[in-house]
Order: C-alpha cells, then sequence, then structure tokens
C-alpha cells in the first residue's frame, strides 16, 4: 500500500483508525481483566535504618585477648620460605614537573605519572570532580 495513495483516500484512513481502536478496546478489556484476578497486596514500604556511628561504650574486642593475636610475629619462618623475592622500596625518586591545568588554567608541580602526556593534557584535581 503506497501511501500516497493512503493519504489521499480518507475512507481507508478511517477503516484503519477503527480497526486499531477496536485492537486496543479488545487489548485493555484482557488487561483490565487480567488486573482484577490479582488480588491486591499490601505493600510495605523499606525504609533504611540508620548506622550506628556510636560503638557502645561496653563493646570489647574478644581477639585482643586471644593467642591468636599475635600469631602472626611467630610466622618469621614461613615468611622467608614463601618470600620469592625480597620486599623492596614502594616510593620511586622523581623530579616533579610543572604543569598547568587545561580547564582553570592553575599552575601546579606534580608527579611526571600524573601527566603522562605532557602539561598540555593535564587537569587538576578540582577540574577533574567536574565534567568538561
Amino acid at each position: 500500500m503506497d501511501l500516497n495513495e493512503l493519504f489521499k483516500n480518507k475512507e481507508q484512513i478511517q477503516g484503519l483508525i477503527t480497526m486499531l481502536q477496536t485492537v486496543l478496546d479488545a487489548q485493555d478489556q484482557q488487561d483490565s481483566s487480567t488486573k482484577e484476578d490479582k488480588p491486591k497486596q499490601n505493600s510495605k514500604i523499606k525504609t533504611r535504618k540508620s548506622r550506628k556511628t556510636v560503638q557502645d561504650k561496653n563493646f570489647v574486642n574478644k581477639f585482643e585477648s586471644m593467642s591468636e593475636f599475635n600469631s602472626h610475629k611467630a610466622d618469621t619462618a614461613i615468611d622467608k620460605v614463601l618470600a620469592k623475592h625480597p620486599p623492596v622500596q614502594r616510593s620511586r625518586k622523581f623530579e616533579t614537573i610543572d604543569v598547568v591545568c587545561r580547564v582553570c588554567g592553575k599552575n601546579e608541580n606534580v608527579n611526571p605519572s600524573l601527566a603522562p602526556e605532557g602539561a598540555a593534557r593535564y587537569k587538576c584535581n578540582n577540574c577533574s570532580r567536574h565534567s568538561g
């Protein structure tokens, strides 16, 4: 069916409208019959209870009085056997670089790993919280 012919013939448009209305009416009757079959349930509104931030003053941590509390100190022998590599210092030395924030223009001295593509793509912490 061509749309241009359909627009010219108002009787066909009226016929399509009546067909769609009968389909919608039939669906509404089915929906209303299924809704009537289901009994309404009283749904309770769930609310969040606030967490207690202040601990009870009489609270006693029983783990501190157990023998397992200090057991990790005696495990130095097994730690030496299981250790594949000796511990290394985690803070590496670096030279700070001068960068300018691309949003607000603030000058900062930062770690080079924070601006890997150079100072042109750097964004300060304050501007990073906002989009853009």
